[in-house]
C-alpha cells in the first residue's frame, strides 16, 4: 500500500505471507532415474541414500511486515527509511521419531531495516 500524505512524504505498507507444505513421498531410485543422463549420477549414490526411509515432512509459514516512507527535500534530494519484522514458523524441526531436524529448531523473528539518501540527476 502506497499513501501520499502531503507532496512531500510518500508513506508504504506491506504485509507478506507465505505458507509451505510438503511430504516425503518418494524414494531415492526414482530421483536418480531422472539424473542418469547427466553427470551428477556418479555423485548421487541413490542405492545408499535410499536406506532412508523416513524424514521431516517440510512445513513453515513466514510473516513479513515492512512500513517506510520517502520524504523529498527538494525535486533531486531525498530520503528513504524503512523497517521491517519477520517472523518464521518451522514445523521442519521434528523428525517423526521425535529428534530434532538436521537444520534443528529454525524458528525465528527478524528485525531490520535500513535508511537512505539519495540524489536524482
Amino acid at each position: 500500500m502506497d499513501v501520499q500524505a502531503t507532496e512531500k512524504l510518500q508513506l508504504n505498507a506491506s504485509f507478506v505471507y507465505n505458507k509451505a507444505e510438503d511430504s516425503w513421498d518418494w524414494d531415492f531410485a526414482e530421483r536418480a532415474s531422472l539424473i542418469m543422463g547427466g553427470g551428477a549420477y556418479n555423485y548421487d549414490s541413490w542405492v545408499q541414500n535410499n536406506l532412508i526411509d523416513s524424514y521431516s515432512d517440510l512445513s513453515y509459514e513466514q510473516y513479513q511486515f515492512t512500513v517506510g516512507g520517502t520524504y523529498n527535500f527538494t525535486e533531486a534530494f531525498y530520503t528513504t527509511a524503512s523497517a521491517t519484522y519477520d517472523v518464521f514458523k518451522s514445523d521442519n524441526h521434528i523428525w517423526e521419531s521425535g529428534k530434532e531436524y538436521v537444520y534443528g529448531d529454525e524458528d525465528g523473528t527478524a528485525y531490520y531495516g535500513y535508511v537512505g539518501v539519495g540524489w536524482n540527476f
